[in-house]
């Protein structure tokens, strides 16, 4: 090993500083991933839900009132003097449909919901292993790396033949 190459220290020293680049760079990544799951789970166990329940109130109302709306127009003294009442009836069929929509969707957001939360945590897995290459791995393969170097180095040092600037190879 007295005939070491530097440039093959320097080699090291270039994978050292890679290393420790992919390591902060695959723990920044890992947050950014638990930030985007930890969103998703809650628009898709919280958000959406809510929402359609909001909804589903609002139809609700809707709906009582443009059927009160249909009781009162249709509400007459005599049978005969009954007027038209299309318009109230139409609305009563488009919020009687809205209402439906809205119990379908908020089904629908609660099935979605179940399999949201499924898919999150098959993700946890894989996502703690990539935390515990970021955290753990890679900055302990990066630490025997500077000291292979270090070593490498030191050796080096010891090597070199003595010269005018260097007397007894120091």
């Amino acid at each position: 090993m007295s005939g070491s190459d530097v440039r093959s220290i320097e080699s090291l020293g270039d994978l050292h500083r890679a290393t420790v680049h992919l390591a902060d760079r695959l723990a920044q990544e890992g947050q950014q991933i638990r930030a985007a799951i930890h969103r998703a789970e809650n628009r898709y166990s919280q958000d959406y839900p809510a929402y359609w329940r909001s909804q589903t109130r609002l139809a609700e109302r809707r709906l009582t009132e443009a059927q009160d709306a249909l009781s009162r127009k249709r509400a007459t003294v005599r049978a005969g003097d009954r007027p038209p009442a299309t318009e109230e009836a139409k609305r009563v069929a488009v919020c009687k449909a809205r209402l439906d929509l809205c119990h379908k969707k908020y089904a629908l957001t609660r099935r979605v919901s179940v399999e949201m939360e499924q898919a999150c945590e098959k993700l946890q897995g894989p996502l703690a292993d990539l935390v515990e290459l970021a955290d753990v791995t890679l900055p302990g393969a990066a630490t025997r790396l500077a000291t292979l170097i270090q070593r490498l180095r030191a050796y080096q040092d010891q090597s070199k033949p003595p010269t005018e600037s260097n007397p007894g190879g120091e």
